[in-house]
């Protein structure tokens, strides 16, 4: 199984697929090529730039040793006008999937474009990926170019209010893939009970497929 989470800057991306690592899943990450791609192309240091990127009060600072662009806006460029254009609007879902093992449930914590998703479709299925859409209060797409994927919604979960989501915030095109909403307004330990919750019932449906499977005529 592959779980994608997908939301805005800030609306606990990192946390849940962090929660979901200590629940055996391993991560993968689409913006692993970009940043080593980003890193080489302005020749600075990989840790000045991680260490920085990984810093909220940091990573939407311009720097010199960026021609003036913060460590986000230099990710988008390069991925934009350099990768992609070179290598294909693809390429990153394509290295995410030949990551890919058989019989190992990987978490995502950065999808938002089609190009990234269609080559995990063809490499697993989309009865092997699942969606959570993360939405929070004070943080949307304006200030991103990824977008909410559109999946089957199956269940949403509202923790303390819900949260607004811009249509135009929203892919236009359509996935088979089941998928649940977080309004995540609350505390971390109500968003940990209910990231476990979708864990909990997917796990469950996995097993029932599974043995409806067993129980069938070979």
């Amino acid at each position: 199984m592959i779980v994608i989470f997908n939301g805005p800057p800030g609306s606990g991306k990192d946390e849940a697929a962090s929660y979901y690592k200590k629940l055996g899943y391993k991560h993968l990450s689409f913006k692993y090529v970009l940043f080593k791609e980003t890193i080489s192309f302005f020749g600075v240091d990989e840790e000045w730039f991680m260490n920085g990127y990984n810093d909220r009060s940091i990573k939407e600072r311009p720097e010199d040793l960026l021609e003036g662009m913060s460590r986000r806006e230099a990710m988008i460029y390069v991925s934009e006008e350099i990768t992609k254009p070179a290598l294909g609007q693809d390429i990153f879902g394509i290295s995410v999937a030949n990551e890919i093992k058989d019989g190992v449930d990987y978490v995502i914590s950065d999808g938002g474009f089609v190009e990234e998703l269609v080559p995990l479709i063809n490499r697993v299925g989309t009865e092997n990926i699942l969606l959570v859409q993360l939405t929070r209060e004070g943080c949307d797409y304006s200030s991103d170019s990824r977008r909410y994927f559109n999946g089957n919604l199956v269940n949403q979960y509202i923790i303390s209010q819900e949260t607004k989501i811009i249509k135009e915030h929203i892919l236009p095109e359509e996935f088979p893939i089941r998928t649940y909403r977080v309004h995540n307004n609350g505390t971390i330990e109500d968003f940990h009970r209910v990231i476990h919750d979708i864990y909990e019932k997917e796990f469950n449906e996995q097993a029932k497929t599974t043995e409806e499977g067993e129980k069938k005529p070979k």
